[in-house]
């Protein structure tokens, strides 16, 4: 049992602290956690990327709105359909943001890295621009 849980918990209530998540490798060098449903499935879904240090995304776009809050470091996201730096936004920890649906955009970490949590409607997909 956790140290923040107090006793049983009721039938359909998960708890996990951001340490225990299920971190699984992707192809771009990042890491997810999927906490609840899964972005390639009809329905809602919740996961968390892990951005190491120095990470870069090309202008990509999901067919699906989706709405993200950063929870550790910083992260920065430009919209359009070609990667462009001097387009980029700085967020840092606690800000939350969105990426609409068919929108072109791009991201990079620098030094820090970050960890974003992302809510949507699947099906979902990345598309890229570039």
């Amino acid at each position: 049992m956790d140290q923040n849980t107090r006793g049983p918990l009721p039938p359909g209530v998960d708890l996990k602290p951001m340490k225990d998540w299920p971190w699984t490798p992707s192809s771009s060098g990042r890491e997810n956690a999927y906490l609840h449903g899964n972005p390639r499935e009809p329905g809602p879904y919740i996961y968390a990327t892990r951005w190491p240090a120095h990470s870069k995304a090309l202008a990509h776009y999901h067919p699906d709105s989706r709405y993200c809050v950063v929870l550790q470091g910083v992260h920065y996201i430009g919209y359009g359909e070609k990667y462009d730096e001097a387009k980029l936004n700085r967020h840092e920890a606690g800000t939350w943001f969105t990426e609409p649906a068919k929108q072109g955009h791009f991201g990079l970490t620098k030094d820090e890295g970050a960890v974003l949590l992302f809510y949507g409607m699947g099906p979902s997909r990345l598309d890229p621009l570039e």
